[in-house]
């Protein structure tokens, strides 16, 4: 494997430095994830410590020897998006979206040096985790002290829902599949279920829809390894504790699924006049943008053209003038497609597609650890898959990549979940990195 192995320093050596630099970078992807939902635009600390370590790294000591294949198709598929991003599609000298461009080149710098120092497994485990319960203890004081009828933390409610559903599933896919003695196998289980627990709290039904996604993925990755057992285990487990969870938040379960049905059939009976409800808001979005495809399916009509044409169809009264609230066609794949035509529809597929399959455990890539580490791997690989896979199923009913919290969380965690994935594939990897 072409990863860089810590080596022991003698004391008083430069080892020493390159040591504590290591210390840094993990103590910075556990801040990631451990701030991500309980403090203001918690995601930005530790991305902006990571982006600054991993400069000063590549300047200072740069690893030697040749990227991974993986590490290389992620770098360029990023750099790709964050072009993509910046880009209006009918202004195309605008500079007014270069910021996601160099987001994504630093979030591609940094995947690309930890792909070669590696992530210690802890700082990934523990940040999961904490950020599980740093996501319910916000939400409980929202809901409890606040009295807020939707729990959002400090982006929006839709957003929250989505990353502490991540959160949670990813860690409980670490407590279930790495083979961890029972005690931490509990805590993590438990930290887990306080992620799930805080998304129901923030009443976001984009982000409920995906469970039943999430589940399966977990149970096809430990199944297809030869983990029959424990698959069926982790399957059984994720249902008990998802039941536990919605106890506690069944009345607002029922009547949230019960609304957006009756706002389902509203809308199809009488679109004018019930357009402007959550569903039915959605629905109309729908409409229009598939409406728009229609005529520019390859070009698209940009960033400015889309609410020109949005704005005329309103005027022509043929849509409602609820849709021009928005900027969005809340549906990542609609939105994409309506704006940057169909190659930023492949990309954004592509998107979710790369790293779900540079992530999916495999027998042959889980043989690249040695025995006693393959069931971390399989939970550290598993955790990774997830995060495409939700985002996927998040995008269904809202666009992610419109949010900064989308796009920060995602292109970072890639970073950190890959540079953890390269630290226990390493040859000559840490027998105990829990």
């Amino acid at each position: 494997m072409n990863v860089s192995t810590p080596v022991t320093p003698e004391p008083g050596q430069p080892g020493q430095r390159a040591t504590v630099f290591a210390h840094a970078l993990d103590a910075a992807c556990f801040a990631f994830f451990a701030l991500s939902l309980c403090v203001p635009s918690g995601y930005s600390y530790g991305s902006t410590a990571l982006a600054l370590l991993t400069l000063a790294g590549s300047i200072a000591a740069r690893p030697k020897g040749p990227a991974r294949r993986e590490t290389l198709a992620l770098v360029g598929l990023m750099l790709v998006l964050g072009l993509l991003w910046s880009l209006s599609f009918d202004r195309w000298f605008s500079a007014a979206g270069w910021g996601y461009g160099a987001k994504y080149a630093l979030a591609s710098l940094s995947l690309w040096y930890l792909s070669k120092s590696g992530v210690r497994l802890s700082a990934i485990v523990w940040g999961l985790a904490l950020g599980c319960a740093g996501a319910l203890a916000i939400a409980i004081y929202q809901a409890g002290v606040l009295k807020m009828p939707r729990v959002s933390g400090f982006t929006n409610a839709i957003q929250y829902g989505g990353i502490a559903m991540y959160l949670g599933f990813a860690t409980l896919s670490l407590a279930l599949l790495g083979h961890w003695s029972k005690s931490r196998t509990a805590t993590l289980g438990v930290l887990g279920a306080f992620g799930v627990c805080a998304s129901f709290l923030s009443d976001s039904r984009g982000s409920w829809v995906v469970i039943p996604l999430l589940i399966a993925a977990i149970w096809l990755m430990a199944w297809l390894n030869g983990y029959r057992r424990l698959a069926s285990m982790a399957a059984a487990g994720m249902l008990i504790l998802g039941l536990i969870v919605a106890v506690p938040t069944y009345q607002k379960l029922e009547q949230r699924s019960a609304e957006a049905a009756r706002e389902v059939s509203q809308y199809l009976e009488d679109p004018q006049q019930y357009a402007m409800t959550s569903v039915g808001q959605r629905l109309e979005q729908w409409r229009l943008a598939i409406h728009l495809i229609e005529q520019r399916p390859f070009s698209g009509w940009g960033l400015a053209g889309y609410p020109a044409a949005k704005k005329q169809m309103v005027d022509q009264g043929l849509a409602h003038p609820s849709v021009m609230e928005f900027g969005h066609a809340h549906n990542e794949i609609l939105d994409m497609w309506v704006k940057r035509g169909l190659p930023g529809l492949i990309l954004l597929l592509a998107f979710y597609a790369v790293p779900a399959a540079i992530f999916w455990p495999t027998p042959r890539r889980l043989a690249r650890a040695n025995a006693a580490q393959r069931s971390s791997l399989l939970a550290l690989r598993a955790a990774a898959t997830l995060l495409p896979l939700a985002y996927f199923g998040f995008g269904w009913t809202q666009v992610f990549f419109a949010h900064n919290s989308g796009n920060m969380f995602y292109i970072f965690s890639l970073a950190v979940l890959w540079g953890g994935i390269c630290r226990l594939e390493a040859p000559s990897a840490p027998a105990a990195q829990s």
